[in-house]
């Protein structure tokens, strides 16, 4: 059973592509690891257990992914070969 914050995460992602979701073991079976991972941070288990919390959670993977995105606009990365 999913709690609050994950039913919101799954109805907000990608358009709400993963609305249906009801448990951690189907969200595991799908091919989207982003999602997986925002879902188990999200999770009662990881301890997130108010909203305050959920927003931290995302607010930090939103700058962990910002940073990303910065290095890869600072020194762009050669294509790999074909």
């Amino acid at each position: 059973m999913l709690n609050p914050f994950q039913l919101r995460c799954a109805a907000a992602y990608a358009g709400g592509e993963f609305v249906h979701v009801e448990s951690l073991e189907q969200v595991r079976s799908i091919s989207d690891t982003l999602f997986t991972f925002l879902m188990v941070e999200l999770s009662t288990h990881e301890d997130c257990t108010d909203q305050a919390e959920a927003i931290r959670r995302v607010e930090m993977t939103q700058a962990n992914l910002q940073e990303v995105l910065d290095a890869f606009i600072a020194s762009p990365c050669p294509a790999l070969p074909s």
